[in-house]
């Protein structure tokens, strides 16, 4: 039962990445667009104001709201589009047709009712792709693409009698979609607005848990990060009015990232570090210095004749982790060799946020794959007017960088932790060896395949953004770990249920393509 249910929560964490893999390219859109039509950068470069460059940063600007806009809407999608066993395109549609008949049936419902009024929208209502509605913010899209794909997966292959025979096999999902979406919308009528009250409670109190508050959310996501279970500890806050609340241009905007893109729309309004203590602002600090460090201090410690190899790991693990905000494949480099140092390390990232609260360093951005260095530029330096006190990072990043050597450097030579480059002798050879043969995808995928026990054995194959998902008939027939650190290129490989998860960085998503082409599957 216990690995069922985790099973399903890994599962649903990686079909809720898809809609939040976009908020990157939107928030780069947005911020530089709010920057380049910032005032006080007009008058400095007065080639900004000239109306070919205010076309052009109002279009950037709007581009990257479609996401930010109709984020609810993707979730729908998504989430349907996930789930579903064959025939996803079927299944992506119906999502999208749900949630669209929920959010009108609701609205049409509380407007004849008298609880809603299209002209003075209250707190918690709002318009949804032209529909005035309640508000259910991804909630609601999650729980249509829930319902959707379970619909889907039951019925697209069902057999009508004649008569209804229009309604045969996939064309059936459509239909029983808009009966129960309706049905849907006339519960959550009733249901939703009592949640929204609790939300709302809740969302208060962990608004004054202040600098404290901002500790447990680093630290927690960090510690759950191994098991893939650490997006539902950022997603309720990007998304919900637990990342907290707040009115812009007379709306009533809920959820951390939703409204930093609010505030960078909004000229002359300021950054709120209540809000943006739970998106970029902690992991800008450790993952653009911090974790640097760590991976200077992982080199140094290595064995001299290792180092070239060792320092062309970290280098090629720093990048993305400062650019991109993926900082799996370095913190896979030492969490199951030295599992007290990742724990130092979520720990650290808790500091991060509170010593960023504290000074009240505002650098707003989607902290689950957005990009350290690019908020930093575009949201922090080009937007120091909205309150960014974007300089702290320099004194904050000297100190974290140094903070994560040292204790990395103390940990790994009083322990004698192998970490990369200090592992034996002949583990290297091989290696080397191994390695110099997976070099190419196409030649890494066969290898790949036969280390899980063959083609016969592997069930599934899927991936996140980081990972390498398969699901297998008999897990025994896996190699060991070390064959896939040390010949195949993984970061690392996690054990879950009837499968394993072979950590490969933003590759992962390349290798389940090629892998599922070699294979054969749809």
């Amino acid at each position: 039962m216990g690995s069922k249910l985790y099973n399903g929560f890994q599962k649903l964490g990686k079909v809720l990445m898809a809609p939040v893999l976009l908020l990157p390219i939107s928030g780069i859109l947005v911020g530089l667009g709010s920057a380049l039509s910032n005032a006080n950068l007009m008058e400095l470069v007065p080639f900004l104001a000239s109306e070919p460059m205010v076309i052009f940063s109002t279009l950037i600007k709007a581009a990257g709201n479609v996401v930010n806009n109709h984020i609810s809407v993707l979730f729908a999608i998504c989430v349907a589009y996930g789930y579903a066993r064959a025939e996803k395109a079927t299944a992506a549609l119906s999502g999208f047709l749900g949630y669209m008949t929920m959010n009108t049936i609701m609205g049409q419902l509380l407007t004849l009712l008298g609880v809603i009024d299209p002209e003075n929208l209250l707190t918690g209502q709002s318009s949804i792709l032209g529909v005035v509605t309640l508000d259910t913010g991804v909630f609601g899209g999650i729980a249509v693409g829930l319902i959707v794909s379970w619909l889907h997966n039951r019925y697209y292959k069902i057999q009508l009698p004649p008569v209804l025979g229009i309604f045969n096999g996939t064309r059936f999902i459509p239909a029983i979609t808009i009966i129960v979406a309706s049905l849907l919308g006339c519960v959550l009528s009733v249901v939703w607005p009592p949640v929204q009250n609790a939300l709302s409670m809740m969302s208060t109190f962990i608004d004054s848990t202040g600098v404290f508050g901002a500790f447990i959310y680093g630290l927690s996501e960090r510690l759950l990060l191994p098991f893939g279970l650490h997006h539902f500890i950022y997603l309720p806050f990007f998304f919900t009015s637990l990342g907290g609340t707040l009115t812009v241009d007379g709306q009533t905007v809920e959820g951390a990232v939703n409204i930093y893109n609010a505030i960078l729309n909004t000229p002359g309004m300021m950054y709120d570090i209540d809000i943006s203590k739970y998106v970029m602002n902690g992991k800008v600090l450790f993952a653009m210095f911090g974790l640097t460090g760590a991976a200077l201090a992982i080199w140094r410690s290595s064995m001299p004749k290792n180092r070239k190899k060792t320092a062309s790991l970290m280098i090629a693990a720093v990048i993305p982790a400062a650019f991109m905000g993926i900082t799996e494949p370095l913190e896979y480099s030492f969490l199951f060799v030295a599992p007290v140092l990742f724990v130092i390390h979520a720990f650290l990232c808790g500091l991060a946020y509170v010593l960023t609260y504290l000074v009240q360093f505002n650098v707003p951005g989607p902290s689950a794959f957005g990009g350290p260095f690019l908020s930093w530029i575009f949201n922090g330096i080009m937007n120091a007017d909205k309150g960014s006190n974007w300089f702290w990072l320099i004194p904050l990043g000297i100190a974290y960088f140094g903070l994560y050597y040292v204790l990395f450097r103390i940990f790994i030579k009083k322990f004698d932790f192998k970490t990369p480059g200090r592992e034996d002798d002949a583990d290297d050879a091989s290696g080397d060896a191994a390695s110099a043969g997976a070099s190419q995808t196409n030649e890494l995928i066969p290898q790949i395949v036969e280390a899980v026990g063959g083609a016969a054995n592997i069930k599934s194959v899927d991936a996140c953004f980081t990972r390498l998902r398969l699901k297998l008939n008999d897990v025994g027939l896996v190699k060991e770990d070390s064959y896939f650190k040390e010949s195949l290129g993984a970061s690392a490989i996690v054990h879950v249920g009837d499968g394993v998860q072979i950590v490969y960085g933003n590759k992962a998503s390349v290798y389940k393509s090629e892998m599922r082409e070699y294979l054969g599957m749809e």
